[in-house]
C-alpha cells in the first residue's frame, strides 16, 4: 500500500461519497482513467493513474473496501463520517469494453492484458509457469510462509479448481523464493535458504525434501534447480548446489568457491542417490578469493552457468568473471568431467549487484551494474552490452523471455516507478513498451508466449503475447 505513514483517502481520489455504490464508483473512474491514462495524458499522468488504480481495485471489491474501512476510519478524514455503516449488498454488474483491463494498462507494444488470479496464500514471493502439450497454462505461486497454489488455465478461463502445496509444515520460519516446473509441468520444485523441495502437481503432494543448512546459501540464486521426466518414467531433479567439502572440518565458506552438481532419482528417499559431480572456480586449497554469486542450470541440465567475483593476477580490483560448463564432457574412463567452455570477465566486483537473472540456455547473465544500468553479457560470444535503465532499487525484478529476445525490468525504486514494468529488447536495446499496476510488483516470470506478474495485493496478473 502507499508508503507513507498516513494512509490515503481513496474516496477523495475518486471523488465520491463514502456511500458510493459500483456505479458511482465506476463512472467517476472512467472519467479518470480517460483524463490521466498516459496514451492520453502522457507520461506525467502515470504517477496519478495508479493512485486511481489502487484506490479503484480497494474500493470496487467489497471485502477489501470493508477492511480499509475498519482500518482508516478515525485515521484519514472521511469527510465528516467514522461510524460502521451498514451497506447493501451489490451486485457485480457487466463490465464495458471500454472500461474493463483499465485498471492495469499499458503503452503500445507487444503485450496486451490477459487472466487475473486472486492468490489466497498471501504476497506472492516466487513465480512461474510452463505451457503444456495440451496449450494449457500452468501458473504457480509461492508465499513467504511456505505455501503456494497452482492454476491450471485454458483459453483465457481458470480450469478447475487451484491446486494447493506445501513445505514441510514444521519448517515454520521457511519461505519459498524460487519455484521451477518440469518441461511437462507434473513436477515442481522449489526452495528458499533452509532447504528445497519437489511435489508432484497433479495432487500437491510433497515428494523430496533436502535440507541446505550445511551449504552456504547466500540468496535464492546462489542455487537453482532443473527438472526432467525420462523416457523409462524415471522423474530426476537436477541441482547446482553450493560446494559441501568433503573435509567436514574445512571452512564452510569454501562452499563459494565451487558447484556439486547433484541428481537425485525421486522415489528413491531422502539420502542423495549418487555422488556430487564437482564444478571447481578454481582448486580450493589456493588462497585466491572466489565468492560464486550466481548459480545457473539450462532447462536440460547440459549447461551449468556461474557469475563469480575473484581476485584474478595483475588486477588490484575483484572482477566479476562469467563461466559456462558443460557438465556432460567425459574423459577416457567415460567419467563425467565438467568442463569450463566460455568465460569472460564482465567488470568489477563491487559495482555489480541484484538482482541477477540467467536466460533458460544459461548462455546470457544479467544484472545491475553501478547502481542504474543494466549489463547483460552473452557468455558463449564472449561479449556484453548494457540498458540504461535508471536506479535499480533493492525489490526490482528481473525476468527473460524464452527466446532471449525480450527483458521485463521491474524497477520499484521509487512511487513514480512503482508497479511498473519496462520491457527492453535485448536485439536493439530499446524500450518496446511499458506496462502499469496499481500495486508494487512481488514476483516475476516469463513463460514461453506470457509475462507472470505477481502484486503485493496477492493478484497475478498475465499478460499475453
Amino acid at each position: 500500500m502507499h508508503t507513507s505513514d498516513t494512509p490515503e483517502n481513496y474516496y477523495a481520489i475518486l471523488g465520491v461519497p463514502i456511500d458510493a455504490d459500483n456505479d458511482t464508483l465506476k463512472r467517476a473512474y472512467r472519467q479518470l482513467a480517460r483524463r490521466y491514462h498516459p496514451d492520453l495524458a502522457g507520461p506525467e499522468g502515470a504517477l496519478q493513474m495508479k493512485r486511481i488504480n489502487r484506490a479503484y481495485s480497494v474500493l470496487n471489491d467489497a471485502e477489501q473496501r470493508h477492511k480499509y474501512d475498519t482500518i482508516i476510519g478515525g485515521v484519514v478524514d472521511l469527510r465528516g463520517t467514522t461510524r460502521p455503516r451498514v451497506r447493501p449488498r451489490r451486485f457485480e454488474q457487466p463490465v464495458e469494453e471500454e472500461f474493463e483491463g483499465l485498471s492495469i494498462f499499458s503503452t503500445k507494444g507487444p503485450f496486451r492484458t490477459g487472466v487475473s488470479l486472486r492468490s489466497n496464500v498471501g504476497v506472492i514471493s516466487a513465480l512461474n509457469g510452463r505451457q503444456t502439450n495440451t496449450h494449457e497454462l500452468l501458473i504457480v505461486g509461492g508465499s513467504f510462509d511456505g505455501k503456494g497454489t497452482l492454476w491450471q488455465i485454458a483459453h483465457n478461463t481458470v480450469k478447475g479448481q487451484p491446486i494447493s502445496f506445501e513445505i514441510d509444515p514444521e519448517a515454520t520460519v521457511e519461505s519459498l523464493r524460487e519455484l521451477r516446473l518440469s518441461e511437462a509441468g507434473s513436477l515442481l520444485a522449489g526452495w528458499g535458504r533452509l532447504s528445497l523441495h519437489v511435489w508432484d502437481t497433479h495432487s500437491g503432494q510433497r515428494l523430496w525434501s533436502y535440507p541446505l543448512e550445511q551449504r552456504a546459501v547466500s540468496a535464492p540464486y546462489s542455487i537453482d534447480m532443473a527438472l526432467s521426466v525420462e523416457a523409462d518414467g524415471t522423474r530426476q531433479a537436477h541441482m547446482a548446489l553450493p560446494l559441501l567439502p568433503t573435509d567436514i572440518k574445512a571452512p564452510r565458506a569454501w562452499g563459494v568457491r565451487g558447484t556439486d552438481i547433484q541428481r537425485q532419482n525421486l522415489g528413491k528417499g531422502p539420502e542423495l542417490s549418487a555422488p556430487p559431480l564437482p564444478c571447481l572456480e578454481e582448486n580450493i586449497e589456493q588462497r585466491s578469493f572466489w565468492a560464486i554469486r550466481l548459480r545457473a542450470l539450462s532447462y536440460d541440465a547440459r549447461r551449468l552457468l556461474t557469475l563469480s567475483c575473484a581476485q584474478v593476477a595483475g588486477n588490484s580490483h575483484q572482477v566479476v568473471i562469467a563461466r559456462r560448463w558443460d557438465l556432460t564432457t567425459q574423459n577416457r574412463s567415460k567419467v563425467l568431467r565438467p568442463q569450463i567452455i566460455d568465460s569472460l570477465e564482465v567488470g568489477n566486483c563491487e559495482e555489480c549487484a541484484p538482482p541477477y537473472i540467467a536466460s533458460f540456455d544459461a548462455r546470457l547473465a544479467i544484472f545491475t551494474y553501478q547502481g542504474n544500468k543494466l549489463r547483460i553479457c552473452d557468455i558463449a560470444s564472449g561479449t556484453y552490452s548494457e540498458l540504461p535503465t535508471g536506479a535499480m532499487g533493492s525489490s526490482a525484478r528481473l525476468a527473460i523471455s524464452p527466446d532471449c529476445q525480450l527483458l521485463a525490468v521491474a524497477r520499484e525504486d521509487s512511487e513514480i516507478s512503482e508497479g511498473v514494468i519496462d520491457i527492453w529488447s535485448l536485439a536493439t536495446g530499446q524500450l518496446v513498451q511499458k506496462l502499469y499496476h496499481p500495486w508494487q510488483i512481488s514476483a516475476l516470470n516469463f513463460t514461453d508466449h506470457y509475462l507472470l506478474v505477481a502484486l503485493t495485493d496477492g493478484t497475478i496478473h498475465i499478460w499475453n503475447q
